[in-house]
């Protein structure tokens, strides 16, 4: 699996820029207040990831410093789940989408390998 580093500009709220690390399947995208993956829909990688975007993965190697997701109770799109650090960065791992945890498989203080799944998530 290669990677390679790119540059994005942010398209809304305020324009502030951001940076990405592609990868098979899309590109993880960081921006003020959290990080996304952005699916390259041609790719098949990124249909077999979108089919199971149930689960939040860890966009790089990062050390967990919070962990807000609890196993059992709702959550709406946007809320927080986990906060990682790296690079002497916070990046904040929202819900995709509405529904409810399922599985919380990171704690506090751990260190996670990039594309580890971090919490999944079940619809409501």
């Amino acid at each position: 699996d290669v990677l390679r580093a790119v540059e994005v500009e942010q398209e809304v709220g305020d324009g502030i820029g951001g940076g990405g690390i592609e990868r098979a399947g899309g590109t993880w995208v960081g921006f003020p207040g959290g990080s996304r993956f952005i699916a390259d829909p041609s790719s098949p990688q990124s249909r077999s990831a979108v089919a199971s975007s149930d689960a939040v993965l860890a966009p790089m190697t990062a050390k967990v410093i919070q962990v807000r997701a609890v196993e059992g109770s709702a959550v709406t799109e946007g809320d927080l789940l986990v906060v990682l650090e790296a690079m002497k960065m916070e990046y904040r791992l929202t819900a995709p989408r509405t529904g409810s945890v399922a599985k919380v498989s990171c704690k506090e203080g751990e260190l996670v390998d990039l594309g580890r799944v971090l919490v999944e998530l079940v619809k409501l």
